[in-house]
């Protein structure tokens, strides 16, 4: 019989891999990620097995999705296959997305914890929301078209004398689309902790635009889906490969907090601070009242 591990309130929460000095290598090119994708295969056949009947059914979802969603913008048609595009592609990954709340269905920005690339799938799917994201992910040919796709705004959260220029970004794609999601965390987390805000992107709500709304949001996972959080040293490769090719299915719950007015909160630190708190308030009752520091 195999040994579980007891997490006790004295070991919580148990600490994150070390990712000191962690520099992600350089993406592959076409034959170094095959001669990659090969030697994984040949280490795990079953695991093989599960990424590549999930990696059909994500390719066939984009094949329906991507043309209709594309056909849309050229007639300046509403697309409702962006928000299609990735909450089955949640579903092709093994996640079964749960709600809870009513989320505000436009002018709102939502502002979530962050645990792997997979929340984009889990919260997009939800709400049809475009996202804030690090500019490190436009380096990835694949993702970075479907983020495209979906009016993604990617920054540099170490420029900091671009950060007027992001700012201007975010509230024209907030004009255009009325709905915008922000992880400030900056980073992700294994959904038993809650990391410090970075607070200089909330400078986009100071002004907010007129009737803007801010709801924060809880992504909680059950502990299959923590243990797959993107942490640590391992490269977004590998978080793909471990989350596609495990067995079974898990869950998430997508907790829509009750929204407030950014502008009873006209300060960018005490903004942060009050989502950050409503945050970590549902986050530690998830955990069965465990605190999230």
């Amino acid at each position: 019989m195999a040994e579980t591990t007891t997490i006790t309130d004295t070991d919580w929460p148990p600490p994150l891999p070390d990712a000191s000095g962690f520099v992600a290598p350089p993406v592959p090119g076409v034959g170094g990620a095959l001669a990659r994708l090969a030697r994984a295969l040949a280490a795990d056949p079953g695991g093989g097995r599960r990424v590549a009947a999930r990696g059909l059914w994500l390719l066939a979802v984009a094949a329906l999705c991507v043309p209709l969603h594309m056909a849309c913008r050229r007639l300046g048609l509403p697309s409702p296959w962006a928000r299609r595009f990735l909450g089955w592609s949640a579903r092709a990954c093994g996640i079964r997305v749960r709600s809870i709340g009513q989320p505000v269905a436009r002018d709102v920005f939502y502002i979530a914890n962050h645990l792997s690339w997979t929340d984009a799938l889990i919260l997009g799917g939800q709400t049809g929301t475009v996202f804030v994201a690090q500019d490190g992910i436009a380096i990835w040919p694949g993702l970075a078209f479907i983020c495209h796709l979906n009016d993604t705004i990617f920054v540099n959260r170490s420029d900091r004398m671009g950060v007027p220029a992001q700012i201007a970004a975010m509230r024209t794609q907030f004009t255009r689309h009325s709905r915008i999601a922000m992880f400030p965390e900056a980073t992700c987390s294994d959904g038993r902790r809650l990391l410090p805000f970075k607070a200089p992107l909330f400078a986009m709500l100071i002004p907010p635009p007129p009737g803007a709304t801010l709801q924060p949001v809880v992504i909680d996972c059950d502990e299959a889906g923590r243990n797959l959080a993107w942490v640590g040293m391992e490269t977004g490769a590998a978080n793909a490969w471990r989350l596609l090719s495990r067995p079974g299915t898990w869950e998430a719950r997508v907790h829509f907090l009750e929204p407030f007015s950014p502008a009873d909160t006209p300060d960018r630190k005490a903004l942060s601070a009050r989502a950050r708190a409503a945050i970590a308030a549902k986050l530690s009752e998830t955990l069965g009242g465990r605190p999230v520091a």
